[in-house]
């Protein structure tokens, strides 16, 4: 059974700032709401803390709910914290939810993001759809985990250099597992390989995948200043990538819960005008279209749905069809 209560009139077409928004969208923000529930639960069960993280902060303060044009979301959590919820998954994960990480599969993009989601494929069961508030779509909520920034200039340049040398390892090693690399690349991946096993003292083993061995390398790269004398806490890849300027360690220990959808209430950092200003600027203009994926987040389960139902030649129910604010139909499965 669901554990959030939702009043009858949220699932309906919508126009929120100017954005159109989807019956079936909503259904989605449901299900991730349902699962960060679960999450947010065992949290407080076990001292673990967490803010939500990236624009899910920023709805939260803004729309008291999801920017009207996003469709997923995010959490952060300190290191420590994240090994503490790992170690509780383990035991405490209930079979409708999974957990997914790169760690694997080394499934692209490459960030180091941890997934707890409803499951990794369709599903128009009567339980699921009871429980996900009639949304046949797979979803989850992502983990950013945070790491220390060193303030040694030393430290940084070279846990700087480490990362960015595995990164690069692990994009030709991809290569190397779809069979698409050659020539200069195949002899800078061999190159490489050996200046990382001998800087680390590391041997990669044929035992287990090494793009695999790749991850973990990187994830412990991330991790080296964890001991280290810093207020200052980021994801590394994307400090090292994207400039980002992280955030203070207090952010994550001094939280306020704020409401969210009119539906739960959320974690985010006390002082969130600080964090929002750094990630955005002047969080108050509206930019639309900002997401890292394409709108709607499912529109590829979407056709995978109707085609499944064209090939049975079923009839596809009402509810899972969407319409646009013209009475269209957003995807018309006659075309898929």
């Amino acid at each position: 059974m669901p554990i959030l209560n939702f009043p009858e009139d949220y699932f309906t077409n919508e126009i929120r700032c100017d954005f159109y928004i989807t019956a079936m969208m909503k259904r989605l923000w449901a299900s991730q709401m349902e699962i960060l529930a679960w999450i947010d639960a065992k949290c407080n069960e076990h001292d673990i803390r967490y803010i939500v993280f990236n624009g899910s902060m920023l709805g939260a303060i803004r729309h008291k709910g999801f920017i009207p044009w996003d469709d997923d979301i995010d959490i952060a959590m300190l290191r420590e914290d994240y090994v503490k919820f790992t170690k509780v998954l383990e035991k405490e994960l209930p079979p409708y939810l999974k957990t997914k990480s790169l760690m694997p599969g080394a499934i692209q993009p490459k960030e180091m993001i941890f997934n707890i989601g409803n499951g990794g494929k369709l599903d128009t069961s009567p339980e699921f759809l009871e429980r996900f508030h009639g949304c046949p779509y797979a979803t989850g909520i992502d983990i950013f985990v945070h790491d220390k920034m060193t303030k040694d200039p030393q430290e940084f340049a070279y846990q700087d250099r480490l990362i960015r040398m595995l990164d690069r390892l692990l994009t030709l090693r991809w290569k190397v597992d779809d069979s698409t690399i050659m020539g200069d690349e195949l002899n800078e991946y061999g190159k490489l390989k050996r200046v990382i096993e001998q800087e680390l003292g590391y041997t990669f083993t044929d035992n287990e995948a090494v793009s695999l061995q790749i991850l973990r390398l990187i994830d412990a790269a991330s991790s080296l200043c964890d001991d280290c004398d810093s207020d200052r806490v980021a994801v590394m890849q994307d400090m090292l990538y994207t400039g980002d300027r992280g955030m203070c360690e207090r952010h994550f220990t001094d939280r306020i819960y704020v409401p969210f959808e009119n539906v739960m209430s959320i974690p985010v950092p006390k002082d969130y005008d600080e964090v929002l200003r750094n990630f955005f600027g002047d969080y108050n203009v509206f930019v639309m279209g900002a997401a890292g994926h394409n709108y709607p987040i499912y529109q590829f389960q979407r056709i995978d749905l109707y085609k499944a139902y064209k090939q049975r030649g079923w009839k596809i129910p009402e509810e899972f069809l969407e319409y646009d604010e013209n009475g269209r139909l957003v995807l018309d499965p006659a075309t898929v």
